[in-house]
């Protein structure tokens, strides 16, 4: 199956998204529900709801069916049960692209575009990214662009042998690119993620045997690469990007084991806290090969004073080989059989 434009020509648009509270808790397997006021929404328009205990793969995606006063009927049955203690809400958020168990997919040569409010809030939960993908096999994303889209930008979860390449997200609200939930085989290679409101790109849960390299991530809120190792990531190769002037670390890798982070350079970072996050972060991690990398800061003020950093209970690390000339702090070990081994201070 392709889904294939024609770049910037092909441009998919949604609204501002509109959400309103429950004013009724919503039991399981409903469909319809009660809100707070004159419900903001017609027949035929995409939503999800959640609250604070039931969101991610808890949540529903629907489609209005109706709208009679502040009752809301939609096309599918409530996932879990939603509590107006918990925040339950329903909002008009919903991926622009979507596929589930799908084979040999490809989407190329599209923009999704969301709505330019600087201070709109991020609809936290993946499952509304602008181009989301879950349990599909051979999956080819390519020169694909989202922009100020109000979640994620591109996300593949679970399934295997996708490739995400020459694509760029742009000034989302959430994380610009999202591998997760057991995803296995993925290569991410030549992305640029700019000024997104969370990771340039994030590691979620049980990836493995995939590759982020050769790509851009800068002016991101968190990390240029974030949740490397959380959550059973296992064998993943991190080589050859450039994690600059991002508001925490460059690469964030925490509580894993079995990486590659080679030949990276990480600039300028930490700039929402001088000081205050490394370059690389190697927190409760272990058995991590960290070779080759730059650290570095060219600012009048530096912000990125430390460089790589392990922390935590990590132990068996090798670091060596990396140019961290002109850090306060340029290597820091805590772990007993970790070593670090010919590197430039």
């Amino acid at each position: 199956m392709s889904l294939v434009g024609d770049g910037p020509a092909s441009t998919l648009t949604i609204n501002p998204p509109k959400a309103l509270r429950l004013a009724r808790d919503a039991r399981k397997g409903s469909r319809s529900v009660h809100v707070r006021g004159r419900a903001p929404f017609v027949p035929g328009d995409g939503v999800g709801l959640s609250d604070r205990r039931r969101q991610w793969w808890d949540g529903t995606h629907a489609t209005v069916t109706s709208v009679d006063g502040p009752i809301v009927g939609l096309s599918e049955p409530l996932k879990r049960g939603l509590a107006v203690k918990e925040g339950a809400r329903i909002v008009g958020v919903f991926p622009g692209i979507t596929a589930a168990r799908s084979q040999d997919l490809k989407v190329c040569d599209l923009m999704l575009r969301g709505s330019r409010d600087p201070e709109g809030p991020w609809w936290q939960d993946f499952t509304y990214s602008a181009v989301h993908l879950v349990h599909c096999f051979g999956v080819r994303v390519l020169n694909v662009t989202a922009w100020d889209w109000p979640s994620d930008g591109i996300s593949v979860q679970g399934g295997s042998d996708a490739q995400v390449a020459h694509c760029q997200v742009r000034l989302c609200r959430g994380h610009g690119f999202h591998p997760g939930t057991a995803l296995y085989r993925s290569v991410w290679s030549h992305n640029i993620a700019i000024g997104n409101g969370g990771d340039g790109l994030y590691f979620c849960g049980h990836v493995r045997d995939s590759v982020c390299s050769d790509s851009v991530f800068t002016g991101n809120a968190l990390s240029g690469i974030g949740g490397v190792g959380h959550g059973q990531d296992r064998h993943n190769v991190i080589s050859n990007n450039v994690c600059s002037e991002n508001g925490r670390w460059g690469i964030n890798a925490w509580e894993g084991v079995e990486h590659v982070i080679t030949g990276n350079l990480l600039r300028s970072n930490s700039r929402e806290k001088s000081g205050a996050y490394p370059a690389l972060r190697l927190h409760n991690v272990q058995r991590f090969l960290v070779q080759g990398n730059r650290c570095a800061d060219d600012q009048d003020a530096p912000t990125q004073t430390r460089g790589i950093v392990e922390s935590g209970d990590s132990d068996w690390n090798l670091v060596s080989g990396n140019l961290c000339v002109g850090m306060a702090e340029p290597v820091a070990m805590v772990g007993l059989n970790s070593r670090a081994e010919g590197n430039l201070a």
